[in-house]
């Protein structure tokens, strides 16, 4: 009789992670504002002889902060965070100066010289508004198909009172060389 009730409990508890787990798939999934999209990414836009330009897109219902080599970016559109403090949103509509990591993608027994990022030693904190998204460029030379950039990010929700991020856990976005493959290159329009 134990064993029954031992074996329905089991039973019961495995349903309901089952059917909990679906749930809260779906409840992530519509909070995405074009659900066939991931959350945060990078898509290629055009490109020119030496530069490949990128947009990342924030396709969730929170604000981000990424780095950029700039102070600031004034723009009439302000990103309101859920700790209730408001900040000027990065611009759409020109290419900004994101900071990103490029890194190898191969396997790991392949020899892959990966360049040497000249990083500056100051950044500024910036913020991509929900469902908007940001333009910059990288060199052709960091989007070899054994390459790929990186850009880090937080989400609003984990800043610190002071007004600092955790480096933990450590979100990013990849956009990896071997893609450009596949895709039709567009020539930036001047």
């Amino acid at each position: 009789m134990k064993m029954k009730v031992l074996a329905w409990m089991f039973l019961l508890s495995f349903l309901s992670n089952t059917f909990s787990q679906s749930g809260n798939d779906k409840l992530r999934l519509s909070r995405r504002a074009n659900t066939d999209k991931p959350a945060i990414y990078l898509d290629y836009v055009c490109q020119d002889k030496k530069t490949i330009h990128l947009r990342m897109y924030n396709n969730t219902p929170w604000v981000i902060s990424v780095r950029s080599d700039k102070l600031y970016y004034y723009t009439n559109k302000t990103a309101k965070l859920i700790n209730g403090k408001e900040f000027s949103a990065m611009p759409n509509d020109r290419e900004i100066s994101l900071q990103f990591r490029v890194e190898k993608y191969a396997l790991p027994w392949e020899n892959v010289e990966v360049p040497k990022l000249a990083q500056p030693d100051s950044g500024s904190l910036n913020w991509i508004a929900s469902q908007d998204s940001v333009l910059f460029s990288v060199p052709v030379k960091y989007l070899r198909n054994d390459l790929q950039v990186l850009v880090r990010f937080n989400y609003e929700w984990e800043m610190t009172e002071q007004g600092s991020f955790d480096t933990e856990p450590e979100h990013r976005v990849s956009f990896r060389g071997l893609a450009l493959s596949n895709l039709r290159q567009l020539t930036c329009e001047k």
